[in-house]
C-alpha cells in the first residue's frame, strides 16, 4: 500500500511540474529590458578546440596552452590587442572584455596568461618583467593549428599594451576588466591607482570581473566601478536556489542590483523560461545575460528582451543585434 502511495505521489508531482513548466514557458507577455549590452569576450580572437582549464604551473602547462589548439584561422586578430578590440566594436559590441594583470614595474598590462611561453617568444611570468620588455615580445609566436604552421609569428611584435593605453585609445567605450591575479591586494591597489585618474563618469563605463576580496577592495575606493555579472560560484548558487524553489518565492536580497548569466544550453532547465523567469529577475532589479556563440543561437534568441549577450564570436553573432534591431524589438515587446 505504501509503495502505491509513493508511486502516485511521484506521478502527481511530475504532472504538477510539467504544468508549472508549461505555464511558465507560455506566458503571454514577453519581458522588456532596456540598456542592452553586446559583450565581446576577448574581443575578436582565435577560437580553440576544447575548453580551457587555465594555464597552470605543473606538467600540464603546455597541453593547456590554448594558442596551440586553435582552429585554422579565418582572420588575423589576436585577443587583447588594439586591433582585436577595435574589430569587436566595429562588429557591434557595446562592451569588450579584456584580461589584465600586473607587470614587474607596477603597471597593469592587458594580457591573459600568467606565463609568457604559451603565446609569446618570452619566458617566465608576466609579473617578473617590465612593460618595456613585454612590448618587445611577439604575442603571435605560439599560435598554431597543426603544430607545424605558426601563422602569426612576426605579426604580434609590440602589441602588448597597458590598461591605461587601451583606455586612452578607446575613450568613451565600455570595458569588462577581468583581473587575472585573483585576490592579490597589491594588484587590486595598482588597479585603483590606474583607474583613479578618471572621472566618476568615465569609471562608470568600466566593470570588474574578479574575486570577492579584490572586488570589495577596489569598489570601496572607486564606488563608480561595479560588477557587471556575479562570479560563477554566486551565479550557481542563485540558479540552484531558484530551481529548488520551482521558480516561486522571493529572490534573496544579495542578488538584487546584480547581473547573472547562462549559456543557452541550460535555459531548458529554467522554470518559466523565458518570459516568467525574465519578469521575475527584472522585477527584482537583476540583470540577465545570455551566453551564445552561433548563428543558430543568435537567430533563436534575438527576439528576447535580455539585458544583453556575452559572446566569443562577435564577428558571427553581432549582426543579429544591431542597434536599429534592438530598438525595434524593444517597441515590439512593451508590456501590456
Amino acid at each position: 500500500m505504501l509503495k502505491k502511495i509513493c508511486i502516485v505521489t511521484v506521478f502527481l508531482f511530475s504532472c504538477l511540474s510539467m504544468v508549472l513548466i508549461a505555464l511558465g514557458n507560455f506566458a503571454e507577455r514577453p519581458a522588456e529590458r532596456k540598456d542592452f549590452e553586446i559583450i565581446a569576450h576577448r574581443g575578436v580572437h582565435q577560437d580553440y578546440a576544447g575548453s580551457s582549464k587555465g594555464v597552470r604551473l605543473d606538467k600540464s602547462y603546455l597541453t593547456e596552452c590554448t594558442a596551440t589548439r586553435i582552429y585554422k584561422p579565418t582572420h588575423d586578430y589576436l585577443e587583447n590587442t588594439v586591433e582585436s578590440i577595435q574589430a569587436a566594436f566595429d562588429y557591434g559590441a557595446t562592451m569588450v572584455e579584456i584580461d589584465i594583470r600586473p607587470s614587474k614595474d607596477d603597471q597593469i598590462v592587458v594580457f591573459h596568461d600568467w606565463m609568457l611561453e604559451c603565446r609569446t617568444n618570452g619566458l617566465g611570468k608576466v609579473i617578473d618583467h617590465t612593460v618595456d620588455y613585454l612590448k618587445t615580445l611577439d604575442i603571435g609566436y605560439g599560435y598554431t593549428y597543426d603544430g607545424k604552421i605558426y601563422p602569426f609569428r612576426g605579426k604580434g611584435v609590440g602589441k602588448i599594451r597597458t590598461l591605461a593605453e587601451i583606455l586612452k585609445q578607446f575613450p568613451g567605450k565600455k570595458f569588462l576588466l577581468d583581473n587575472k591575479n585573483g585576490n592579490d591586494l597589491k594588484t587590486a591597489n595598482l588597479i585603483v591607482d590606474t583607474l583613479s585618474q578618471y572621472t566618476a563618469e568615465q569609471q562608470k563605463l568600466l566593470y570588474l570581473w574578479c574575486e570577492d576580496e579584490a572586488y570589495e577592495f577596489i569598489h570601496r575606493r572607486l564606488p563608480a566601478i561595479t560588477r557587471l555579472i556575479l562570479p560563477r560560484n554566486q551565479q550557481k548558487a542563485f540558479f540552484k536556489s531558484y530551481l529548488l524553489r520551482l521558480g516561486f518565492g522571493s529572490i534573496p536580497d544579495r542578488y538584487r542590483n546584480q547581473g547573472i548569466g547562462l549559456p543557452t544550453k541550460y535555459t531548458k532547465y529554467i522554470w518559466g523560461w523565458p518570459n516568467r523567469f525574465l519578469y521575475k529577475v527584472y522585477d527584482e532589479n537583476i540583470r540577465f545575460y545570455l551566453y551564445l556563440n552561433t548563428v543558430e543561437e543568435a537567430r533563436e534568441y534575438s527576439s528576447l528582451s535580455l539585458s544583453g549577450i556575452v559572446t566569443d564570436h562577435i564577428e558571427t553573432v553581432g549582426q543579429y543585434y544591431k542597434p536599429s534591431q534592438k530598438s525595434l524589438l524593444a517597441s515590439r515587446h512593451r508590456r501590456d
